[in-house]
């Protein structure tokens, strides 16, 4: 639907326009009337569908910019997922200037607080930091005229669901809610029916979207090769213009940033040990396409949401067949079709049946080459790549060093040697060093504690109740 169509805001439109919009999406297109009315709204969609903008449009079209302090509130899961609403929603309303304060842990409270003063139409932010504000008394709930809760079942899944009461009975004044999900569990219809009234429910078919606008295909490994080499073969066949590579612990994170940036792959991984400013330096450079693959664990992508994901890896299938279509929804986005890629070992091919049923997923197979043809395949990749270098440097002062080691029986150690270090020398030149992996501490001990869990829901960490323990990130 046409911006015209609708009769938007011109103001709104031109901020719109410069986001690259051309016209509206199905969710936004779904949202607009009732938000414009002033109705209370559930939606349920998929992460990446527009959500941001079907409730921004409308609520900001509303907003009266004449009155003091802050009248909308929204609610994040995730520092990353605060930040992004916040630039989106501050660019929405860019030609209305509308100022947006987004507020969130890991970020220095005090530029939080001054940025508040100076003047604010709209906060977003998590749970933990907002209520940190109002107990500070920097942020007025009884001014908020309208309250928005994006990816409200992720946000009660954390353990948020005191502090998002607690900031919600708050808003005493609140004349509209606006509650948004992939799911409507009981956690968040508890809160629908608590907290809005006559509500308009908009259901997008979730399910049916993740699976129709991605193309999903296997590729079935064996042992005969560690397997990150066979990730590096798809890798290297695809061709993704961007992707995120889905692992089930952090060792393997590490284990295959390592491995994808010492190759020349423009990789980085995310970990919940990383600084918030790394973080925020990782998923600004993917989201602007200056980093070509993101690494990371389910726990470490949660409320992440980039637009413009060519393709998902899963490196390893997850145990729980929903976090599949919750990974691969991340591509085939905003109209774009998107691929999804998994390297599935003989045991679990399996697991593809029970999806298939489930979410009448059609799988493709592709084939690996045999296990020399891939080995050749490196090795002359390799080999044209230190030609081409060759052929651009000045090496004539070593020509005697090099006929030295090429005359000693240990030659081909020696090589081997210098490639590793070559290797090691382009994986830091892809990687920050605030991003690479720390070197492994000795305990004085043998053994240690498991780097992961093998179900999806299991290990929980402490504070992530949903009804006990504020989740405060």
């Amino acid at each position: 639907m046409s911006f015209e169509d609708h009769e938007l805001d011109p103001q709104i439109v031109a901020g719109l326009r410069d986001m690259g919009y051309e016209d509206l999406l199905d969710v936004q297109v779904a949202c607009l009337e009732p938000l414009r009315q002033g109705k209370d709204v559930s939606v349920r969609s998929k992460t990446g569908s527009g959500k941001t903008a079907a409730f921004g449009i409308p609520l900001l079209e509303r907003l009266d910019t004449e009155i003091d302090g802050p009248t909308v509130l929204v609610l994040a899961p995730t520092r990353e997922l605060a930040a992004q609403i916040g630039h989106e929603l501050e660019a929405i309303g860019k030609y209305r200037e509308i100022k947006v304060v987004s507020a969130y842990g890991g970020a220095p409270i005090n530029a939080q607080i001054k940025a508040l003063g100076q003047g604010a139409h709209v906060v977003v932010g998590t749970p933990g930091r907002l209520l940190d504000l109002v107990r500070r008394k920097k942020l007025h709930l009884d001014r908020i005229h309208a309250a928005v809760l994006d990816e409200a079942d992720e946000m009660l899944s954390m353990g948020f669901f005191e502090d998002v009461t607690s900031l919600l009975d708050g808003c005493i004044k609140c004349e509209q809610v606006v509650i948004l999900s992939a799911s409507l569990n009981e956690d968040t219809q508890h809160l629908v029916d608590r907290y809005t009234t006559d509500v308009e429910t908009i259901d997008l078919s979730v399910d049916k979207l993740s699976v129709d606008e991605v193309d999903h295909v296997y590729y079935k490994i064996g042992d005969e090769l560690p397997k990150h080499h066979y990730l590096l073969h798809v890798m290297a066949a695809e061709k993704p213009a961007s992707a995120i590579v889905f692992v089930n612990t952090r060792s393997d994170a590490r284990l295959v940033t390592t491995q994808l940036a010492r190759e020349g792959y423009n990789a980085e991984m995310i970990s919940g040990q990383l600084p918030q400013t790394e973080r925020e330096r990782v998923m600004a450079a993917i989201r602007d396409g200056k980093l070509k693959v993101l690494v990371a664990t389910d726990l470490a992508a949660r409320g992440i949401d980039i637009s413009n994901l060519s393709h998902v890896i899963n490196f390893s299938l997850p145990e729980d067949p929903a976090i599949y279509l919750h990974r691969t929804g991340r591509t085939g986005r905003v109209g774009r079709r998107g691929t999804a890629i998994s390297l599935v070992s003989g045991s679990r091919v399996r697991t593809l049946g029970l999806l298939e049923r489930e979410f009448e997923i059609k799988f493709a197979q592709r084939e690996f080459p045999t296990t020399d043809e891939m080995v050749q395949m490196r090795n002359d990749d390799l080999l044209a790549e230190l030609v081409k270098e060759a052929e651009n440097a000045i090496y004539d002062g070593f020509l005697a060093q090099a006929s030295a080691v090429l005359a000693r029986p240990d030659a081909r150690q020696l090589v081997a040697y210098l490639l590793k270090r070559r290797a090691n020398q382009v994986h830091d030149e892809q990687r920050s060093k605030a991003n690479r992996p720390k070197p492994p501490r000795d305990t004085g001990r043998k053994g240690g504690r498991r780097d992961g869990f093998k179900g999806s829901n299991k290990g929980r960490r402490r504070g992530a109740s949903k009804k006990k323990g504020s989740g405060r990130r």
